[in-house]
């Protein structure tokens, strides 16, 4: 059985949540690979074959009514969701922070706080958005989300070429490096204890702060928890980055197809190009950016 992220590379809840249920309705999905996109995958979506699904999104609205028809085909599921609130100038299109609570809570009450974790990343020090910034911000997300969840998610930004580019380099005031963060991050990880909440990083290797231990976003351990599946089998890691400890999962969503338009966003080289592909898609296609025929296996 597989585990299925939907998605790391866009916010599949939020901008193809028709796609999704048509998918696992037909029972399967094609997926393209991320480096050489013009190749696909056929991937089954039968409650047979996935120990779950993992949902990553800032905004869960879409997905929501949809939620029980998988409860009903016996799917478990959970959700690493995204509530940072930067200005427009770094997040050009996601929901403003107090509607984004407001939808977080909603959900939990929907689902359970086990079922939502609040991921405050990756965490973004500027000349605009500084320590204080930080602080102030991220104390009122707290004090609204911490009664609807149980685990908060951290990570610092990394120096993708693409992010260095729209987002900006040392020169113009970005912070880089987990040294950069410590502070910072030491506050964060009191102020979660705090509010009862367990904090862990995302695939940050050298990060050493006390309270603050390493994640699993990708955890069948908890799927199979939620889904009374016990014991958990032993679950190979993903491994695609250093100091990732994500159990091994199938991606189903593309590179390039999110409509956030994040500046920091390390899946999209084109904004243009995501919204090109959103307004491109098809929920009857197979896979997100096309209507691609992979034949089913025979073995």
């Amino acid at each position: 059985m597989k585990i299925v992220s939907a998605s790391r590379r866009t916010d599949i809840p939020a901008f193809y949540a028709p796609w999704l249920m048509n998918r696992i309705r037909a029972g399967f999905c094609v997926y393209p690979n991320p480096f050489f996109p013009q190749k696909h995958y056929r991937v089954s979506l039968r409650s047979e074959d996935v120990l779950g699904f993992v949902f990553w999104t800032r905004h869960a609205a879409p997905l929501m009514p949809r939620l029980p028809e998988l409860d009903r085909a016996g799917f478990p599921y959970y959700f690493q969701y995204t509530v940072v609130g930067y200005p427009r100038t770094v997040d050009a299109r996601c929901p403003p922070p107090a509607a984004a609570a407001r939808t977080f809570c909603a959900l939990s009450r929907q689902i359970g706080a086990d079922r939502v974790i609040w991921r405050y990343d990756p965490i973004l020090l500027t000349r605009e958005l500084t320590n204080t910034w930080h602080r102030d911000h991220f104390r009122r997300l707290a004090d609204a989300l911490a009664p609807a969840t149980r685990r908060l998610v951290v990570s610092v930004v990394d120096p993708y070429a693409k992010t260095r580019r729209r987002v900006g380099t040392t020169e113009d005031g970005v912070s880089y490096g987990i040294e950069a963060y410590g502070e910072l991050l030491q506050w964060i990880a009191a102020e979660g204890a705090a509010r009862g909440l367990r904090v862990q990083s995302c695939a940050e290797p050298l990060l050493r702060v006390p309270g603050i231990e390493p994640g699993r976003c990708v955890d069948g351990s908890l799927l199979c928890s939620l889904s009374g599946r016990t014991p958990a089998p032993k679950f190979p890691l993903h491994r695609q980055r250093e100091g990732c400890l994500c159990h091994r999962s199938v991606d189903i969503g593309a590179n390039d197809s999110c409509g956030f338009g994040c500046r920091y966003c390390y899946a999209t080289a084109s904004h243009e190009r995501a919204r090109e592909t959103l307004r491109r898609h098809r929920p009857e296609w197979t896979c997100l950016t096309g209507d691609v025929r992979v034949p089913e296996p025979t073995a």
